[in-house]
Order: structure tokens, then sequence, then C-alpha cells
């Protein structure tokens, strides 16, 4: 079988699976909890999702999405498709995702800024999510340093408060119908500060509002539009006869595909190259990685598509060397074995080493059922005889 098409299929194997389990293509639910929280003095419920590639004992760390209001299930689960169907179409890595609940009784003190009320716990919401929930993240999830925190509502007033309070340990907030201004806060001049700190990487943020904030829209957009940061990229989207509920779907893909633009746009300057090394590789590793200031590698995808590209052309040393560039990224990624045995096999060269290297690390990939497993054992039986 040609191995192109026995990706495929495993792939669209598994994706049938894990849709009919979790309505998710490239990403599978990995736990509901609850953490207490210091900070805030009460219990907070969060839902982890990781990519289907994630698995806990490889050393292969994500980016994190952390999208509020998990209790609103039809925004909260459309954003989460979105976000599926964007990691599987190449336009955005895989990353670990946390939603957060907020229940009505703590929901608007959470987001209220002590400037404006002495009740209010944005402050300390705050402390929960940078001192202790991104921190159990890193420990526990495999969470990079790489964070996108998406808002909507009383959210999008919050998270867009954090561009100047935790700017540099953001890459990027997305707020969904936010608005700008209570009593004693005004956002926009908290935007306007951010517009005037030099930064080193780049800093997004997205805004969309409908037919509830459009002063408050035009009051930010004529900021943005007098005032430039070429490190903090910010734009936002009036639909000014949209609904309140309705803008976390109008806004949230081209939000999304704004932010990892630049990430995707390497992945493609790699594929029209003429090489698919490990040089290839790390030149464009560092190129995004100066942008966002932190790592965010490759897509398995991309990477694999390279090997394919290569191998396709005869070029077989140059496919060998490109899925070995893959298992550095995707070490779980058992499959790159078989890959590089059929091109040593075009090379007339010892299969040896890496068939004993390929059954190796299949016994302990979590990327794959059992049943696939017995299927790979199968093709490298087919293609070594042995």
């Amino acid at each position: 079988m040609n191995h192109t098409v026995f990706f495929f299929l495993l792939v669209q194997f598994a994706s049938v699976l894990t849709a009919s389990a979790q309505e998710y293509e490239r990403y599978k639910l990995l736990l509901d909890t609850t953490i207490t929280s210091k900070h805030l003095g009460y219990d907070r419920d969060i839902t982890v999702t990781v990519p289907f590639e994630w698995q806990q004992n490889v050393d292969k760390d994500f980016p994190v999405v952390v999208v509020f209001d998990r209790q609103n299930q039809r925004s909260h689960n459309y954003i989460i498709n979105t976000i599926d169907y964007l990691t599987s179409n190449e336009q955005m890595p895989s990353c670990i995702i946390i939603g957060i609940d907020s229940d009505q009784e703590h929901r608007y003190k959470e987001t209220l800024p002590l400037a404006t009320s002495k009740n209010g716990l944005a402050e300390a919401n705050e402390g929960f999510l940078f001192e202790e929930l991104l921190p159990l993240a890193e420990r526990r999830f495999k969470a990079s340093k790489f964070r996108l925190f998406i808002g909507h509502s009383r959210y999008g007033y919050f998270t867009t408060g954090l561009l100047r309070s935790r700017g540099n340990e953001l890459n990027g907030v997305i707020s969904l119908s936010p608005f700008f201004h209570e009593k004693n806060v005004h956002l926009t001049d908290s935007v306007a500060v951010v517009l005037g700190t030099e930064r080193t990487s780049t800093l997004y943020y997205r805004f969309g509002i409908g037919n509830d904030y459009p002063e408050d829209f035009h009051t930010m957009d004529s900021l943005i539009h007098t005032k430039r940061n070429n490190h903090f990229n910010v734009d936002g989207k009036l639909f000014k006869d949209a609904d309140h509920n309705a803008t976390p779907g109008l806004v949230i893909a081209p939000a999304l595909y704004d932010v990892f633009e630049y990430w995707s746009l390497q992945q493609s300057a790699y594929m029209r190259g003429e090489k698919g090394g490990h040089a290839a590789v790390q030149e464009l590793v560092e190129n995004i990685e100066a942008h966002y200031g932190q790592p965010l590698g490759l897509s398995l995808g991309v990477l694999n598509g390279k090997g394919w590209e290569c191998f396709n052309k005869e070029q077989y040393h140059e496919a060998i060397e490109a899925w070995n560039v893959m298992l550095t990224h995707y070490p779980n990624f058992s499959e790159a074995f078989l890959y590089m045995i059929e091109a040593q096999l075009a090379l007339s060269e010892d299969v040896t080493a890496n068939a004993t290297e390929f059954k190796k690390n299949l016994a302990t990939s979590a990327m794959y059922t059992e049943e696939e497993k017995t299927e790979l054992l199968a093709e490298l039986q087919r293609l070594t005889g042995k």
C-alpha cells in the first residue's frame, strides 16, 4: 500500500472514532476537573482538550488557548470546533485548549476590577489564571508559554484589560462583543498605553462587536487607526446588526487565522523550499519564535508532506532527512520509520535499524489504537518480509 494513502486512511479512521466520541477531528477530551483557587477562594471547573498527537510521556509541549465561559455550550463548542477545523487545515498549530466555567454567582465579580467596585474579583481572577491555572497546565498538561485568551462579553472586557497588565505574558487576546468602559476604568486608555510600549515580539489583539456596543467599537477603532505599533497587531470588526450572542461565531475564525497567519506562512515557505532538512526547518522555527516571542513548531501534516514531496521526486536521501526532522518534532509518530524504510529500500540500504526503532516506538506510542498498531506491524512485514 502506498504510505501516503495508508497515513490518510489511518487519520481518517482515527478521525471518525474521535468525531463520534468528542465531535472533533484533531482533538480529544483529556479531562474535566475542578481547581480550588486560593486567589478566588472557591472552585473553578475546567475542561482540558488536547491534540491527538499529545502524549504524557513524550517530551513535547503545545501552545495553550484559554476559552472562558465554558458554561455557554453553544459558543464554547463552536469556538473549539473552529480551532479543530483550522488545525486540521494546517492554519493554526495543535494547541491545548482549556475551557473555564463561570457560574452566575461569580461571573460578574470575576470580571469586575477593584477600581470599579470594592467587591471586584478581577485582580484575584488574574492571579488564579497566571499563578495557579497556567503553571498547573505547564506541569501537568504539557502547555508551553505561548498563551492565547478568548473571552466573550464581560470576559471580552476582562481579557482586553489583561493586554496592559499581563501583555508580556500573553501572545494574543480575542475579545468577542467586549465593552471598554466601566466606572473608573477606560480600556481604550489601557490599549493606548500598550500601543505606546516598545516590544520585541508581536502581541495580537482582535475584537468584534455587534449591535450592543457600537460606540465602544468606534472609540477603539479610531484609536488603533491613529496610533500604530509594529509589535502590537490590533484590529477590530463591527457587525452593526448582529446580536450579542452571534458575534462569537462571526469573529472567531478570522481572528484565529490572523493570529496564526505568520506561522502558516512560514510553513508554506518550508513546503515551497527545495530542501526539507534540519537547517531549513530550524531557520523557520527561529523566525516564528522571533515573531511571537515563543516557539511554535511546524505541523505534523506539513513536516510529513515535505517528506513525501521529496520521496515522490525520488529524492530519497532528502525524504529520509525530512522524516527524521518530523520525528524530532513528533517523536510518537511511528509511521515515520516505515516511510524511511521505503526510501531506504529504494536506495538498496539496510533497514534493520529503522525496523527495530519502529517496533520500539510503536509499542509506546499513544497515537494509535491497538488495531492500527496491528495494521502498521503488518505493513512492516510487507515491506521487509520479516
